[in-house]
């Protein structure tokens, strides 16, 4: 028997947990043949469910055990793969999960599939963690591990310890010790008897929507962020007025940022400007925008304009040499290194309209990928280098879709009224983006997983435009 599966069901499988209930197509062999196709058209992702007794602790540890196993049940049940069971429903107490091994029968009657147990103990300003995981099914013990905290780690200590039980029960790499950066709109002020409604912020918050902490002011102008590849840095789009009197002007450049001591500086400097200028018959640079950083952090890649023109550069960023890489009639922007740093892919609408191409790390051997109705824009590897994800507009639908780098295997994520700039788990394994459901409601940020059955919105404030997910922090 052969077994054909859609595209989603074979990424879902990489968890070991798919239920193919829905409609499937039975092909009967010929009667002279010995196959029988199986054509699956429908199926559903189930999550396993998972036990989350509350930690045996005393009473000076008890309101950190709660905090600290909320934030890993909230991790782990954020991403489709599991769901919380009631513990209303448990049948063992913590107190006696502390002291003996779990009652298998008691935890399998309730269909629990894997059941993380522990205690907590205070010593001084420190909090001993102690947490283990079963396998309710094989009724053995999988995970086990300790851990320290104090009142101002203990958040990001259990980001950690279920990126930890994550990787122990899918095979996969977490993605929960991580931070997200986004561009949130400033509510529109009155300035000098008109509205001024285009101004935006630079924020950072914890993956999970806490800690959210703005790293520019209410008077700025801020447009895709991105992280460096140890988390660091951050590359963005700053558009301010420069200049005095007559001289006065709009300047949009990128520029970088040192997370920790919010210290920013333009990626080129004047000297930059003039050597590309000299470059181009004297024209001035009108702006520097979608900046990119190399797997390595050495090299950003980022589209220039030169008289409304659109070009793609490189620059080592400590050397400060640039290299041109495009150099077409077209419009190239938008461009991002793959995973191994060997290639580029970018926009352009050197076909007419807007596509998605790749080349060479040098602006060498240029390919097209997608050949699809509608627009592409906003391409960007995964962290695994099996698929690009970029956004598409056919007509008022947009859509989130993933392509194989050699354009084939292309399907649709998620679509809607507005979805928009995808960036990648550091697992490769889900896609966040800008989501609006409808006209005039607020921007939000969502992700989705590769199987498109589950999608999370995210708990943000304002409304957003722009987003970047950082790397596991180290």
């Amino acid at each position: 028997m052969r077994i054909s599966t859609p595209a989603a069901f074979r990424y879902a499988a990489v968890f070991g947990f798919v239920s193919l209930l829905g409609s499937c197509q039975v092909f009967p062999a010929p009667k002279s043949g010995k196959v029988t196709r199986v054509h699956i058209t429908h199926g559903h992702v189930e999550p396993e469910p998972i036990a989350f007794p509350s930690l045996s602790s005393d009473s000076a540890s008890r309101e950190i055990a709660h905090g600290f196993l909320s934030v890993i049940q909230n991790d782990l049940c954020s991403c489709g793969v599991f769901r919380a069971l009631s513990p209303s429903s448990f049948l063992q107490k913590s107190d006696d999960l502390a002291l003996n091994e779990p009652r298998f029968s008691s935890w399998s009657v309730l269909k629990a599939r894997f059941l993380v147990c522990g205690t907590a103990k205070s010593r001084g300003q420190t909090t001993s963690l102690h947490l283990r995981v079963y396998d309710v099914n094989c009724c053995k013990k999988i995970l086990a591990f300790a851990v320290d905290v104090t009142r101002s780690n203990w958040r990001r200590a259990a980001h950690m310890a279920a990126d930890q039980i994550y990787t122990r029960l899918t095979g996969e790499k977490g993605m929960f010790d991580t931070r997200i950066a986004y561009v949130e709109a400033v509510p529109p002020v009155v300035s000098r008897g008109r509205k001024v409604t285009y101004l935006r912020r630079l924020k950072v918050m914890d993956q999970d929507g806490a800690n959210a902490v703005a790293l520019t002011g209410d008077d700025h102008l801020i447009m895709s962020p991105q992280f460096s590849p140890d988390g660091r840095t951050l590359a963005y789009l700053y558009y301010r007025t420069e200049g005095t009197g007559r001289n006065r002007h709009p300047a949009a450049h990128v520029y970088l940022m040192d997370v920790a001591t919010k210290h920013q500086r333009p990626l080129l400097t004047p000297a930059h400007f003039e050597a590309i200028s000299r470059a181009n018959g004297n024209r001035p640079v009108n702006m520097t925008y979608a900046p990119r950083f190399s797997p390595d952090g050495r090299s950003v890649c980022f589209s220039l304009i030169i008289d409304g023109k659109s070009a793609i550069y490189t620059m080592n960023i400590s050397a400060g040499n640039i290299r041109r890489l495009t150099d077409h009639r077209a419009i190239d922007t938008s461009p991002a290194y793959s995973p191994d740093g060997r290639s580029i892919v970018f926009t352009s609408n050197r076909s007419g309209r807007e596509k998605v191409y790749i080349m060479n790390v040098d602006g060498t051997n240029v390919r097209r990928v997608t050949n699809g109705e509608g627009k592409y824009s906003q391409p960007v590897y995964s962290p695994r280098g099996d698929f690009i994800a970029c956004t598409k507009q056919i007509g008022n639908q947009f859509f989130i879709v993933v392509v194989r780098p050699n354009g084939t295997e292309e399907r649709s994520i998620i679509s809607g009224y507005l979805v928009e700039n995808p960036c990648w788990s550091p697992n490769g394994r889900y896609i966040l983006f800008v989501w609006q459901d409808a006209p005039r409601h607020k921007q939000c940020l969502a992700k989705v997983d590769l199987t498109g059955f589950f999608m999370q919105r995210l708990n943000t404030k304002g409304d957003v435009r722009d987003c970047a997910w950082s790397p596991l922090r180290g």
